[in-house]
């Protein structure tokens, strides 16, 4: 539960990372070392959440670990799935499955092609902050926590 509690923050803390223009100056200097215009966003996101769900000692204060897990494993499957459309590798492996299964799978590329990535991405990133809410919002006070341990 942690471990999708973490890709989940993560994942959020990533897009909003994505939307602030004080960080144009790491993109670009991604871009010219020669990475994804991305990745220092993920690093620093995986960063900022390790280090929250490590100084919050998060494994131990969830009072009830399994509430919101439904919602952030679809949420992350959710985003996966999203992820797939804008690359364009789900309509490639649509294309491929159409050539193995014959033409009773032969519309399959198509409809796929009609997937939008937005859509797909807001309900991630909603299912993603819901369950974050749900799981967080079961913490152990930190007086009771301080007192077990």
């Amino acid at each position: 539960m942690i471990h999708a509690l973490y890709i989940a923050l993560s994942l959020l803390l990533l897009s909003f990372l994505s939307a602030l223009e004080h960080l144009s100056w790491m993109r670009a200097l991604s871009a010219g070392a020669g990475s994804q215009p991305w990745l220092p966003e993920l690093v620093l996101a995986a960063l900022v959440a390790g280090l929250f769900v490590y100084t919050g000692s998060l494994k131990r204060r969830l009072l009830h670990p399994r509430r919101g897990q439904w919602l952030l494993a679809a949420g992350i499957a959710c985003y996966a799935l999203g992820v797939a459309v804008a690359t364009g590798l789900l309509a490639r492996g649509a294309g491929l499955l159409a050539g193995e299964l014959g033409a009773a799978w032969a519309r399959v590329p198509e409809l796929v092609a009609l997937l939008h990535p937005q859509p797909v991405l807001v309900v991630a990133q909603l299912l993603l902050a819901f369950g974050a809410f749900r799981a967080l919002a079961n913490l152990v006070p930190p007086h009771e926590f301080a007192e077990d341990f």
